[in-house]
């Protein structure tokens, strides 16, 4: 095998199922190159410690032997001053302060290294590897998704290194050259895995060293979260787009929302976005993103379904009674219910043809003493929070008032009667069909009473002098409604005066009979006259004929 080495780097260059061949045949004898191990600051809950945080300078998890690296023990802001630290290998105590510095390392340095803060717990172990070989292959101790990523193939100091190979899982991504480094820019999460390195060093050797790179998560995936929860109209509604970064990493995030696809906040540093006075319409599928100033990193959230609720139900007026009469109580209701989740006030106001009758109070009531016909109309009411965020309308509901009794008619059989004559009065109605009630009844003469009110709606009259305009009036018991007929005039005429009345219509009868009479024999006196002139007429001329003859 070693000779198929001496032949492949003569040729500058390996065939890479050769390569690979070699790789496997020389990994065994490398026990001491290991994987970095990567610590996780382990935050606990509210009252437990933090835990520090391990870093190496320069940045690599394997070192040469006689080369130097500085420890440092890195607790998060704001460090006490009065803060103490101490640093174990392998669970052994072997130095106090921040720093610790391995001056020309020994193979013996290698190891798990921890450090300490005074009332803080021990950091996560970190993995040293110091190497008395020909060749490493070192990777930064930390490796995060979105980092540029510088991976060296690093000959003993001392010594001449000549071109290189670099191999990840068995396959080759890059083949031999003079760049003894191999970098990956944006590195993700999916370029985790063993890589080697193969370089030629002094004498023509071929060394080979690995590392397995395990690319830890920058920060979690986020997670979209609201308050409150339950969300009701007229909440302010905040959503947080909620992540952790690792703790081996300080960077700033900038965070997006957004609503059935389309954006409702872009990037910012916040990782909030707050809706004030929240309405139905506000509902839908929210989700965030988070990413870095770079952009290199981003990642979204799932999608979270926010239904807004109804504080209270859309408010429906009711009236009582039903049907309403004038001179009823009406009251009208504007009824609706909050939800099981919130209590909370609300006031009422109530509206007839689009004019306010009653303005916002806590009473969802308002009431009409004695309502009237005039109170007809489309009524409608409204109920809101005491903050205003939430206001609802009913929908119209026509209320009629309907008339108890319709106005009265004052009746008689003939407006012209004798004294004596037997006269009543009716003062006429109908009661509406939807209330039986006792009514009562007055009537006047002349704008005078005459009757005062009983639930008589008759008057008698007999005497000359109640002649007069009539009216009548008709009420409920309560006075509630009361409505007056139109006036009827009625003349009662004494009885002398009727019968000089039927005497002179006698002698005027007398004097038509005479006059046509008179006419009669005048007539016929004249026709009689001029029948005889006439025949006086012929005998004359009959004697001047015979007189000729």
């Amino acid at each position: 095998m070693s000779q198929l080495l001496t032949e492949e780097v003569s040729r500058a260059g390996l065939h890479l199922s050769q390569w690979v061949c070699w790789y496997h045949y020389r990994q065994c004898a490398w026990s001491c190159c290991g994987a970095a191990l990567l610590s996780v600051l382990m935050v606990g809950k509210s009252g437990s410690s933090v835990r520090p945080v391990v870093t190496f300078k320069p940045n690599w998890d394997k070192i040469f032997t006689t080369e130097s690296l500085t420890m440092t023990c890195n607790v998060g802001k704001p460090i006490p001053a009065d803060m103490r630290y101490t640093w174990y290998k392998n669970n052994n105590l072997i130095h106090r302060g921040q720093i610790f510095v391995i001056q020309s390392a020994k193979q013996d340095n290698s190891g798990n290294y921890q450090c300490k803060g005074s009332n803080t717990d021990r950091s996560d172990p970190v993995r040293l590897d110091v190497s008395n070989g020909w060749v490493i292959l070192q990777a930064p101790l930390y490796i995060h998704e979105g980092d540029d990523v510088t991976l060296r193939c690093h000959h003993y100091p001392g010594y001449s290194g000549g071109r290189t190979i670099f191999i990840k899982d068995n396959t080759a991504i890059r083949y031999w050259g003079s760049d003894s480094v191999f970098r990956i820019t944006n590195i993700s999460i999916d370029r985790s895995g063993k890589y080697t390195c193969g370089k030629v060093v002094s004498g023509g050797r071929q060394e080979s060293s690995e590392v397995s790179i395990s690319v830890k998560e920058l920060f979690r995936a986020p997670e979209i979260k609201v308050k409150p929860n339950p969300v009701l109209e007229g909440d302010h509604m905040t959503l947080t787009c909620d992540t952790s970064l690792s703790p081996h990493r300080q960077t700033d995030l900038q965070f997006a929302f957004y609503r059935d696809q389309l954006t409702v906040q872009n990037f910012t540093l916040s990782n909030q976005y707050g809706v004030e006075m929240i309405q139905l319409k506000d509902s839908g599928k929210y989700y965030c993103e988070a990413k870095t100033l770079n952009s290199n990193v981003k990642k979204r959230s799932k999608e979270l379904n926010i239904e807004i609720n109804e504080l209270f139900r859309a408010p429906e007026i009711k009236v009582k009674p039903n049907p309403v009469l004038e001179g009823d109580h009406m009251t009208l209701t504007c009824d609706t219910s909050l939800r099981p989740h919130r209590q909370t006030d609300l006031q009422f106001a109530f509206y007839r043809d689009q004019l306010t009758v009653q303005n916002f109070t806590l009473s969802n009531q308002y009431g009409v003493e004695m309502v009237q016909l005039k109170d007809s109309g489309k009524y409608y009411c409204e109920a809101k929070t005491l903050n205003s965020n939430v206001k609802r309308r009913s929908d119209e509901l026509n209320i009629e008032i309907n008339e108890v009794f319709r106005a009265p008619e004052i009746k008689v059989k003939t407006n012209q009667m004798l004294e004596g004559d037997h006269m009543t009065l009716t003062c006429d109605m109908s009661l509406s069909p939807h209330r039986q009630t006792d009514l009562q009844f007055a009537f006047y003469r002349d704008q005078l009473t005459v009757q005062n009110f009983t639930l008589s709606n008759q008057y008698e009259m007999v005497q000359l002098k109640d002649s007069g305009k009539y009216y009548c009036e008709a009420k409920t018991l309560n006075s509630n409604v009361k409505k007056r007929s139109n006036e009827l005039n009625i003349e009662i005429n004494g009885k002398k005066d009727m019968d000089y009345t039927l005497q002179n219509i006698i002698r005027l009868l007398a004097s038509g009979i005479i006059i046509l009479i008179g006419s009669f024999i005048f007539y016929s006196h004249m026709k009689t006259v001029g029948v005889a002139k006439t025949m006086n007429v012929e005998d004359a001329e009959d004697r001047v004929e015979e007189q000729q003859l």
